[in-house]
């Protein structure tokens, strides 16, 4: 009968039948998210560090019992029987995993199938990025809509439509994923060395906080490091990809496109650092690296690539420089370039999830806190700095469920620990941590603006404080920054 509702246990067969069918597609695909799945031994190294805790042990105690849940599931060409909404990709298990298998990894692609794809798919062809308007949702708050209207004004999406036809061209003849031959854990990187000219990334999440950008082109400048931007590069795919809307290929050619448009803005000769305000796009840039490589990666995507005339020759002419990487080369200077010492303002800081997965380790790097002590601020300590601060996709997935003020576990716990420690502000060297942290209601700067407060920015002009959702206003009172 028309507009009969479908009962609820058929709803339910429907469901697993198509998502059933999406596990054995990616599969037979092979790929490369799955493709080592078979390795896991249940070993439960990946349960402690879990901060979602989707890796509890089960009933029995035993601490490898999701692990191999999982990896049988997909023995059978069955779904896992995972809240998928709860993982936060940070990808911790696969850091520790000794066998480099990736659960985080498997529920990506599998939550790739089945929740956001549509949404940011489109954007990607449409913008080839995500577009101010993919993050209206989270601006439902009151007096949110105002300020990104602001924003969307003042820092429309700087995309030529040159790069948005090719990103487009690129991603409607798809390259199948089991054509790469990936390797398990990324290479050690080698340590960067003073760069005498970087390429500055437009990341998409740096519509939320332009401050963090402005501040990060200040920097640069006043160390005189030469930087150049283009318009014809997009997104990297990476924020999409861990969201959702992008596949490992998609990921993959967009990023090669865009070191090929980096590579044009060059003279021959010499490295190439790729720097931005994003451990996302570091993320994506350094993966993508190591698979460009391999001789018969890189032929698979210059084959891609040269539909649109493009091609990427000597991926060993780059390297990834992230802010984190790259401040800290530079901290006798920066320490002349502070004019206004940040003291009594009290400070946690915590480093992006993305960050750490892309040098392999859980372990906390040090280039956070020497840069926020370069600026007089005082740092509190707390073990919650190895924890995610909960997530954008969990946040993009509670504004479009309805339900934006219900604060994940994680959510509840980071920021329980901010209160608890008495913080003016956290810092963060990620826009999307900055976003999840603003969205609790906790004052919040990228580590780019806390430092060119420090040296003398405009508050409102170059960190644009009035775009945050949680007011600075407090905390920067009291150290007479107004």
């Amino acid at each position: 009968m028309p507009g009969r509702a479908i009962p609820a246990p058929d709803q339910e067969m429907i469901r697993n039948a198509i998502t059933d069918g999406a596990i054995r597609h990616l599969l037979h695909e092979e790929d490369p998210r799955l493709r080592n799945f078979r390795l896991c031994n249940a070993c439960g190294s990946c349960t402690p560090y879990c901060p979602a805790r989707i890796n509890d042990p089960g009933a029995n105690g035993d601490p490898g019992y999701l692990a191999r849940r999982v990896t049988a599931a997909l023995q059978a060409g069955r779904r896992p029987g995972l809240d998928l909404a709860e993982c936060v990709q940070c990808y911790s298990c696969e850091t520790v995993c000794p066998r480099s298998v990736s659960i985080g990894g498997i529920i990506n692609a599998v939550y790739e199938t089945e929740r956001l794809q549509p949404v940011f798919r489109r954007m990607l062809l449409d913008r080839g990025g995500l577009p101010p308007r993919a993050f209206l949702p989270l601006y439902t708050g009151r007096g949110h809509l105002r300020k990104f209207i602001a924003k969307a004004i003042r820092y429309p999406y700087p995309a030529d439509g040159r790069a948005i036809d090719e990103a487009r061209r690129l991603l409607l003849r798809p390259v199948d994923a089991s054509a790469f031959s990936v390797p398990g854990h990324l290479p050690l990187r080698q340590p960067l060395a003073r760069p005498d000219r970087v390429f500055h990334l437009n990341s998409c999440c740096a519509f939320n906080y332009p401050g963090a950008d402005l501040s990060q082109k200040m920097i640069l400048a006043a160390l005189g490091i030469r930087y150049e931007t283009s318009r014809m590069q997009t997104c990297c795919g990476g924020a999409p990809h861990y969201m959702g809307g992008a596949g490992f290929a998609d990921r993959l050619l967009l990023t090669a496109r865009n070191l090929s448009v980096i590579h044009d803005a060059f003279e021959p000769g010499g490295e190439i650092a790729v720097t931005g305000i994003c451990p996302t796009c570091s993320d994506s840039y350094a993966a993508a690296l190591d698979v460009l490589s391999h001789n018969a990666n890189r032929e698979v995507v210059n084959e891609a690539l040269a539909r649109i005339g493009r091609e990427v020759t000597d991926p060993g002419a780059f390297s990834v420089a992230n802010v984190l990487d790259l401040y800290p080369l530079y901290l006798d200077e920066l320490r002349r370039l502070v004019e206004t010492r940040l003291t009594g303002l009290a400070v946690g800081v915590h480093v992006s999830c993305h960050y750490r997965k892309m040098n392999g380790t859980l372990a906390v790097p040090p280039g956070l806190q020497d840069l926020t002590a370069v600026t007089g601020a005082k740092i509190t300590r707390s073990v919650m700095e190895h924890y995610c601060c909960g997530g954008v996709k969990n946040l993009f997935d509670r504004h479009r469920n309805g339900r934006p003020g219900e604060l994940s576990r994680l959510n509840r716990l980071v920021r329980r620990d901010f209160m608890n420690r008495r913080l003016d502000v956290m810092v963060v060297d990620c826009p999307g941590c900055e976003l999840v942290y603003d969205h609790m209601g906790v004052p919040v700067l990228h580590i780019t603006e806390l430092l060119a407060l420090a040296m003398g920015a405009d508050p409102r002009e170059t960190v644009c404080i009035q775009g945050h959702l949680t007011s600075l206003s407090p905390a920067l009172d009291r150290i007479g920054i107004r």
